[in-house]
């Protein structure tokens, strides 16, 4: 176990180290969006930033755009490595896949809180509060560890005492 668990541990490294570069490299969100993007004279992109109940239009590239990025690729990663274990079921990738929710989940966690806007946490949603009426949203992060848990468990990644001596 411990060799796999190396071998998930550097491969996801690996993953992430891209991801960031990829990340802060590449626009991914014009792959995602079905909404048209303003572009400034300049060729900037225009984004939005939300401060206090207002929101103001900006022609940088702030940081929760970063975040999101690299939240949404940590998410297609994590699928895409559930999917090959369906297909072939290795240890590695069971456990890369575990290593892969658990980053998700905090980079989905970060993007959130640096949006600006109020956030709501409920059991398996949550509200993002922006202009307008707030917005409920299932929250995969929270999907994500409670599979990254439930897949610990039946690895015997974590275990728990019962009773006895």
């Amino acid at each position: 176990m411990k060799g796999e668990l190396r071998y998930s541990l550097i491969i996801a490294l690996i993953l992430v180290v891209m991801t960031i570069a990829v990340s802060a490299a590449t626009p991914v969100e014009l792959l995602f969006s079905v909404e048209s993007r303003l572009i400034a004279p300049n060729g900037n992109l225009i984004y939005v930033v939300y401060n206090d109940n207002s929101i103001s239009w900006v022609t940088y590239t702030p940081f929760y755009i970063y975040a999101w990025r690299f939240s949404a690729i940590m998410f297609l990663l994590w699928i895409a490595v559930i999917i090959i274990y369906v297909i072939k079921p290795l240890k590695t990738a069971d456990v890369l896949s575990i290593i892969l929710a658990v980053i998700f989940a905090a980079s989905e966690y970060v993007y959130l809180y640096s949006i600006g806007a109020k956030v709501i946490m409920l059991p398996l949603a949550y509200i993002l509060y922006t202009i307008g009426k707030p917005l409920l949203f299932i929250d995969v992060g929270q999907l994500a560890l409670i599979y990254a848990l439930w897949r610990a468990f039946k690895n015997n990644l974590i275990k728990i005492k019962r009773g006895g001596k």
